[in-house]
């Protein structure tokens, strides 16, 4: 894409652009810019020269000021309610913006005429919680990616590489963001479709990240932890002919020499069973608009790909979309409009982004030859992706909608939307507007809960 901006980040190998495998691992004197002139979490605090993306303050941890927040289910407010739009990007328009949208922004604007993108003055305010702090210091000295990208070394949970080297580095952050140790949660999904149907989907789901059990002391490794990386687990509560079905997946720190392992609990044959096809480009969620590695971003081995990193841009991405999930401004109906999500419900603002490209490596086959993530430099979460198809063609634009979660001390990635261009159907994920929010506060839930026992236990109930 001729639009990159390539930024040089601080003195580090940033504008590599081929598929390195360079460790990230650095030396004491360079990890001494987190909490510096770089975040903890290795963003720069420096804003832009235009002054259009702030200086990162970190004033706020946790609940801010004047804001009333008592429960860990309950609708977090918004500390930016009272800001005034700045401007919308519109079809007529968004032209003369080129150098701060994406190619999946851009083809947006040209499928559809409805399209729109509001702009707020963007904010940095928040920092992390202590301990995330602490993984991200101990990481960036010690760290290192082993067999190939597939896994990593010498890593105690957080951020793996705030100072990262490398694309294959950088996606890594995108999967060990995470500050909290589990969360419990139930969410809806949409597939809507270019007629305005839709089908309906809803999980009970929890998640647990072993290396940020909070009884393990920093450094604990995974000499102690062991090669899991994450465990999930989801009962179906919806559509009908799928309730009570149940899945427990555990992911492997290293993909190399692990398999992702997966189970489902079948109400109709009252059975478990080993489900391997659970990972890649397998379609999932109602109406199949979206890969099993689509979600989160991107999940899963890396073997299917070669990566590049296209360096840093400055891009007007999702970001403190509190409004979205919240019933006082709106139904359900007013967000689930036709081809795309209402603009009205979507914040957007200017943030850096590192990028990263994946093209299809030599042998290997995946529904997506092409695929392009922007990765917010503060949180490690990917605003926005990016599939193509075998002509290169754009295929598939995904948006993913964040905000600041008061109780992790993180800023997460709420409600994904993924839009089929091609087809005029999308499929909008992780919503919680007719739920209670994601508790991030349960105490840490271990791995049996996340075993085929488990789901043959949980099944009788």
């Amino acid at each position: 894409m001729h639009y990159f901006k390539l930024l040089h980040i601080g003195g580090l190998a940033s504008l590599l652009l081929t598929a390195g495998l360079a460790s990230a691992k650095v030396s004491e004197e360079e990890a001494a810019r987190l909490g510096a002139d770089l975040t903890p979490f290795g963003a720069e605090v420096a804003g832009n020269e235009g002054g259009t993306i702030p200086q990162w303050s970190g004033k706020w941890k946790g609940v801010p000021p004047g804001l009333e927040y008592d429960s860990p289910t309950g609708k977090r407010p918004d500390p930016y309610a009272d800001d005034k739009l700045l401007f919308s990007f519109t079809p007529e328009n968004y032209s003369q913006h080129k150098e701060h949208l994406t190619a999946g922004q851009i083809g947006m604007f040209e499928r559809y005429p409805t399209f729109r993108m509001d702009v707020y003055p963007s904010h940095r305010d928040f920092t992390y919680r202590d301990t995330a702090i602490e993984k991200a210091l101990w990481n960036a000295t010690h760290t290192e990616l082993s067999n190939g990208v597939e896994s990593v070394q010498q890593y105690t949970g957080g951020i793996a590489f705030p100072m990262p080297a490398g694309p294959e580095e950088v996606l890594w952050n995108t999967r060990t963001n995470p500050c909290a140790g589990s969360l419990r949660g139930k969410v809806d999904g949409y597939a809507v479709f270019s007629s305005g149907e839709r089908a309906h989907e809803a999980i009970d789901y929890r998640t647990s990240w072993p290396f940020n059990n909070p009884d393990n002391p920093i450094p604990t490794t995974e000499e102690a932890v062991g090669d899991r990386v994450v465990w999930a687990m989801t009962i179906r509560l919806a559509p009908t002919r799928q309730k009570g079905g149940l899945t427990a997946i555990q992911d492997p720190l290293d993909y190399s020499e692990n398999k992702r392992n997966a189970w489902i609990y079948d109400p109709g044959t009252r059975r478990v069973r080993k489900a391997p096809s659970i990972g890649y480009d397998n379609p999932t969620g109602p109406g199949g608009l979206q890969t099993i590695d689509d979600l989160k971003g991107f999940n899963g081995a890396f073997d299917r790909y070669t990566y590049t990193l296209l360096g840093k841009r400055e891009i007007y991405i999702p970001y403190n979309n509190y409004k979205f999930n919240d019933p006082a401004h709106g139904d359900l109906d007013d967000r689930l409009t036709k081809f795309h999500m209402n603009p009205d419900y979507i914040r957007f603002e200017l943030h850096r982004v590192w990028v990263v490209e994946a093209n299809l490596a030599p042998g290997k086959r995946h529904v997506y030859p092409k695929r392009r993530w922007y990765i917010d430099e503060d949180s490690w979460n990917p605003s926005l992706a990016e599939n193509f198809d075998s002509r290169e063609n754009l295929w598939r634009v995904a948006f993913f909608l964040s905000d600041y979660q008061y109780d992790a001390q993180c800023i997460i990635n709420q409600t994904q939307v993924m839009h089929d261009l091609p087809s005029g159907h999308y499929i909008s994920s992780v919503i919680t507007l007719n739920r209670k929010e994601t508790d991030f506060t349960v105490p840490f839930i271990p791995l049996d809960n996340y075993t085929p026992a488990y789901l043959r236990k949980a099944a009788k109930r």
